[in-house]
């Protein structure tokens, strides 16, 4: 199969681009595909590198996304970022004998007025196939169910999607998301056939040995890495490592923290590391982004992450972090009612809490402390469907049975 995976947030490291990708090229070409990716025009030498690619693409629009840009800036990029990935992608199709799929990893409304255009126009009588990878869909929960959501981007997606309907059902383009909430959530709210291709990821070691003195260990290291976000709940977790340290000073827990920079939450407050976990001995806070494998090696030493994640943000799209524990035979706390939930209780080993509720996560932290011996066992004899379920290898087979 040859591919061309169009990224325009493959910019540099920051994200979980560089990783995911990097790791989707090599799988592909040890399978025996040929790879070739787009990236934007001021993509890093780094990147240039790493990937086989051509930077052709307009700079990164999901890094724009929460920007303080007026409305009307807001609403004109949407257009005007299409045109550009039109442009872009038609040039490359002029001397287009091979290529056969192109896959959009981060597909957004902005993506869509170019490859509506592409599908209607420059590959309609090509035998090309797209994937629209979609890692979330503008759709709200309530009590009553799943609604799209009241925005004019949400209803301007929906309607390109349903033009694309004819594509759609011939093959021609295949709308993808990251989990079955997803898909069927979607599929409901849009009116068309969304299929679900596992997230891949690969494992750091796939020789999983349990650590049989993790009783006797005089440290429990448990993580949370990637920058702090709202949507993660990074500032529920730091409230309740706080108040934890505070009720149990003789734990054996260790906690390891990446908090880059602070952030805003939802009412214009800033949340902050508080002062008393700053400097803990029994905290590391790491200020920066990893460097090339370090990331790797930290899940490497890690028994376990904390990931309450907010399930206004995790109802149905996926937490690439808690498959990345899950493959790498690592329990977790999650958050009840989230996808991270759904998947760990399918592939690995969970503690669950409760949206936003501190005091909850503290009791789920104190039981994954307790119980971290029968945890470890249960997310390690799991491992191994979760890395064949959360591969490239799988992910292609999804494809070739989509008729890709």
């Amino acid at each position: 199969m040859n591919w061309v995976i169009v990224e325009d947030s493959l910019t540099d490291r920051a994200g979980h681009w560089f990783e995911y990708l990097l790791g989707f090229q090599n799988e592909l070409k040890g399978l025996g595909d040929e790879v070739l990716f787009f990236v934007p025009k001021n993509a890093s030498s780094e990147v240039l590198q790493k990937f086989a690619s051509k930077a052709v693409l307009p700079g990164s629009i999901y890094r724009k996304l929460s920007d303080s840009a007026p409305t009307w800036r807001r609403y004109a990029r949407v257009p005007w970022h299409g045109l550009k990935t039109y442009q872009a992608v038609s040039l490359s199709l002029q001397n287009d004998n091979g290529i056969k799929f192109y896959f959009v990893p981060t597909a957004t409304v902005h993506h869509l007025v170019g490859w509506y255009s592409l599908a209607k126009l420059r590959l309609k009588c090509q035998t090309v196939k797209v994937l629209l990878f979609f890692p979330g869909l503008p759709i709200t929960q309530d009590e009553n169910g799943e609604s799209l959501a009241k925005s004019h981007t949400a209803k301007l997606m929906r309607l390109i999607l349903r033009g694309l309907s004819k594509e759609v059902k011939a093959g021609k383009v295949i709308l993808g998301v990251e989990t079955e909430a997803m898909r069927y959530s979607g599929e409901k709210v849009f009116g068309l056939p969304f299929r679900y291709f596992p997230h891949p990821v690969q494992p750091v070691n796939r020789n999983f040995v349990f650590d049989k003195v993790t009783e006797d260990k005089k440290d429990i290291l448990i993580g949370c890495y990637g920058p702090g976000r709202y949507e993660k709940g990074s500032d529920v977790l730091v409230a309740a490592i706080e108040l934890y340290l505070n009720r149990f000073p003789n734990t054996r827990a260790r906690f390891v923290l990446q908090w880059v920079n602070d952030f805003r939450l939802p009412d214009g407050k800033m949340a902050c590391l508080p002062q008393a976990i700053k400097y803990h001995p029994r905290v590391e806070i790491i200020r920066r982004l990893f460097r090339e494998g370090e990331y790797g090696q930290w899940l490497a030493r890690t028994d376990a992450l904390a990931l309450p994640y907010r399930r206004s943000s995790y109802g149905l799209r996926a937490s690439r972090v808690v498959i990345e524990a899950l493959v790498n035979g690592l329990p977790v706390v999650v958050t009840r009612g989230t996808t991270l939930a759904q998947q760990a209780k399918k592939f690995g080993a969970a503690v669950e809490c409760e949206d936003g509720d501190v005091e909850i996560l503290v009791s789920a932290l104190r039981q994954l402390e307790e119980k971290v011996s029968a945890l470890k066992m249960q997310s390690m004899e799991k491992a191994p469907l979760a890395i064949k379920h959360f591969s490239v290898e799988h992910f292609r087979e999804l494809l070739v049975d989509a008729g890709a």
